[in-house]
């Protein structure tokens, strides 16, 4: 049986901010787990309240990504990744493989990508998609079938939520970040223009590649400030990039039985023990859908 919904996590995304949202526990020993730790409790708690049959988490890889070649100064506000948290996503991805739940990486492109690619095909489908992420700029996809949660805090985006907090829609969600900036991502935006502005521009003159290439001098007149090229920078890393390639057309999405026995061994062994009630409810529950 297809599942009717599918559901997409931004890994990287979720694990830096598990990372330092938590104080910084360790083993015994020393092995840093304060990221594994606040991972896999976000992840139980979306089983726990969905039960979702299929699931997938996607994760950038160290190598360039393609914003990053465009814009060398792209993220360079975020803090470089600390030792203790490097070390802590093998183990991440290992435990999401103890359970059965798919994981998706492509070299050249983000998380957000790939997520975008698969919510996009999902709903052609006519499936119902749900993205966990707190990333403003994957509201872009939310639409009738696709809904973003933001994992860290619950909020649920659907196209009224949009419209409510940013004022567009959200499909114009890359112009008013283009326009207004994103300091997350260290894309300056345009001087001079906050979300209010931002607003009134895309409502006159339609979009960013409209101004670009229609309209830039009328755009430049009122906004002499603004930089043409600058812009098209800003628009081109906020824009999600969905054509990851064809091997993931048929990516397979559902949750695989999980190895019970070595997944608790490795929680054991990373002293999270509070977290085994969890996974030994999440069992019963696996096992009890197996005999219907």
């Amino acid at each position: 049986m297809e599942c009717r919904t599918v559901y997409l996590l931004d890994g990287s995304s979720f694990v830096y901010r598990s990372f330092f949202a938590l104080p910084q526990l360790t083993t015994k020993d020393g092995f840093p787990t304060s990221a594994i730790y606040g991972f896999l409790r976000g992840i139980l708690a979306i089983i726990k309240s969905e039960n979702p049959e299929c699931f997938l988490v996607a994760f950038d890889l160290p190598a360039p990504t393609k914003r990053e070649r465009v814009y060398k100064e792209y993220k360079i506000n975020r803090p470089r990744m600390p030792d203790p948290l490097k070390v802590q996503i093998p183990v991440i991805k290992e435990m999401l493989r103890l359970m059965g739940i798919p994981v998706a990486e492509k070299e050249g492109y983000e998380a957000d990508d790939i997520i975008g690619f698969l919510a996009l095909k999902f709903a052609k489908e006519g499936k119902t998609v749900k993205v966990y992420t707190p990333d403003k700029d994957m509201l872009q996809l939310v639409d009738d079938r696709i809904i973003v949660i933001n994992p860290m805090n619950g909020e649920v985006f659907n196209r009224k939520k949009v419209l409510e907090k940013f004022g567009v829609e959200p499909s114009h969600i890359p112009d008013y970040l283009a326009l207004v900036g994103d300091k997350v991502d260290n894309i300056e935006g345009v001087k001079g223009v906050g979300p209010k502005k931002a607003i009134e521009i895309i409502k006159k003159y339609g979009s960013v590649k409209e101004i670009l290439e229609h309209r830039w001098e009328e755009f430049n007149r009122e906004f002499p400030q603004a930089d043409k090229e600058s812009l098209k920078v800003y628009y081109e890393l906020v824009r999600l990039h969905v054509e990851v390639g064809e091997e993931l057309d048929n990516i397979d999405t559902r949750i695989k039985e999980a190895d019970w026995d070595k997944l608790e061994k490795r929680i054991k062994e990373l002293e999270m023990k509070s977290l085994l009630k969890d996974i030994e409810l999440l069992k019963r529950r696996r096992r009890q859908a197996t005999l219907f």
